[in-house]
């Protein structure tokens, strides 16, 4: 098995270019569906992380059919540092056993398994995994801000707010073996996964 991290900021492209590995016939782990199944009010430890984020939030953050509203939770917490701190060390934990469960399920195999996970830094708290290669998705800040508005319905204020939070890239590059650049056509985009696919299974 191969373990690939694929990062990258908000609306630089990972989607797209984790599609395009998996097109290819990589095992794509997606940390955000991920995130879902742990607070989901059906799922083995759903009902457990949602009571403890009730009671840090307020019961106004889950819906009437007992499931997670994301977007109230992150207008609640995206302004408030402390608040969204308390509300990762309930969420981290129970995303990072998921994870690890995830990826145990492919040890002994030859896959090559792909976990996007967004804002993989250097300073980004240990895991208990290693990555054996890390692709970094980048595009330039003007080009994010126009896709969160055209793609996800994001005021610019909005998009500039999202961008800006997730600091510089640099960081997330420091730490990248391989940079993928988004800022081109869907062509060049798929090219350059191409080219990556076939590094991954030399």
């Amino acid at each position: 098995m191969r373990l690939v991290a694929l990062t990258g900021g908000i609306g630089a492209g990972k989607s797209t270019v984790s599609r395009a590995l998996a097109a290819r016939g990589a095992q794509v782990i997606d940390a955000d569906a991920t995130a879902r199944r742990v607070v989901d009010p059906q799922g083995p430890d759903g009902p457990v992380v949602l009571a403890q984020i009730a009671s840090l939030l307020g019961h106004q953050v889950i819906r009437q059919d007992g499931s997670l509203d994301r977007e109230r939770v992150a207008a609640v917490v995206f302004h408030d540092e402390e608040l969204r701190l308390r509300y990762n060390a309930i969420i981290h934990p129970a995303i990072m056993h998921a994870t690890a469960a995830e990826i145990a399920a492919h040890r002994g195999s030859e896959a090559v398994v792909v976990h996007e996970i967004p804002l993989l830094t250097a300073d980004s708290a240990d895991l208990p995994w290693t990555y054996d290669v890390i692709v970094t998705v980048e595009a330039a800040a003007h080009e994010r801000i126009r896709r969160l508005q055209s793609d996800r319905g994001y005021t610019r204020e909005d998009a500039e707010a999202r961008v800006r939070a997730q600091g510089d890239e640099e960081r997330r590059l420091a730490i990248a073996d391989v940079v993928i650049r988004t800022d081109g056509s869907p062509a060049d985009t798929e090219r350059r996964a191409d080219e990556l696919w076939r590094r991954l299974t030399a």
